[in-house]
């Protein structure tokens, strides 16, 4: 799920909020993906990103459905990250996420200094074995999967042809999507997207935290996931609207279901605080 972080914008839920009268300025780019194994319908994912004057918070979540699911242990997350983003790009704040596996729950917040250092929070408590350490100067400069993400729609760059420096909590590797070509996608394709998409691929440099046999290089790099962008109607960045990914149980696919932009309202707002 880690490259999924970078693949998806950052996925995100929220409870439906009652009506109310939009505020003057701000935006709510509302997302929801679905991905299927070997065409068989395995994980769901949605996201809320709010935009007001230069503050951004995205909430994320993603949960397995369908035959995964009732054949698989459970395996669900929530994400959320904040921050500004403006002419000198991402400033981002701080950021948590929230991983159930089976029975067992973790959570890892940090809050981001001016240096390109943070600090961070774990519960329960993480003490890495010696192999696996991620040293301060090999954190720094790195941001959490959600915020990685955002860089890429709010920082004010095309989104391929970069390099995204990552740090999960434990593993502390780099994404590069470079720039494959532009694919003109089909009537019914993706949900309310039809033309011209700019093709990436994800390639994953691990730098530290993993087992010294997973250092080597494996089939993501061999045979990298790719990625569909395309602007949607009312925000002006390209986000990732399709996605494949061949792992070793089948192929990946991702494709956006919904989307909606609407003008931000005052629980919008409230939404958007600690």
């Amino acid at each position: 799920m880690t490259t999924c972080a970078v693949v998806l914008l950052g996925l995100s839920t929220g409870t439906a909020a009652a009506p109310t009268p939009p505020a003057p300025t701000g935006r709510v780019v509302t997302l929801e993906y679905e991905f299927t194994v070997s065409g068989l319908r395995a994980f769901r994912a949605e996201s809320h990103l709010r935009i007001d004057g230069d503050r951004y918070v995205v909430d994320a979540k993603f949960s397995k459905e369908g035959i995964v699911a009732a054949l698989s242990a459970t395996f669900n997350g929530s994400n959320r990250a904040w921050g500004t983003a403006g002419p000198q790009g991402l400033q981002p704040q701080g950021g948590w996420s929230w991983i159930q596996f089976r029975n067992n729950t973790r959570t890892w917040q940090v809050t981001y200094r001016g240096d390109g250092t943070y600090s961070e929070d774990h519960k329960p408590v993480f003490v890495p074995t010696d192999d696996k350490v991620v040293t301060p100067d090999q954190k720094r400069g790195a941001f959490d999967p959600m915020t990685a993400a955002l860089s890429g729609a709010l920082g004010g760059h095309a989104p391929c042809d970069r390099v995204y420096p990552i740090f999960d909590g434990k593993r502390r590797f780099d994404v590069t999507l470079r720039r494959v070509g532009i694919d003109r996608l089909k009537n019914g394709e993706v949900n309310g997207i039809v033309g011209e998409a700019l093709v990436c691929e994800a390639v994953m440099k691990r730098i530290a935290g993993y087992e010294e046999q997973r250092m080597k290089p494996d089939a993501y790099e061999k045979s990298p996931p790719k990625l569909w962008f395309s602007a949607l109607e009312g925000f002006e960045r390209p986000l990732p609207v399709k996605m494949e990914m061949p792992t070793s149980f089948g192929t990946v696919q991702g494709k956006l279901k919904s989307f909606s932009v609407r003008p931000m309202t005052a629980q919008d707002r409230l939404a958007m605080e600690p």
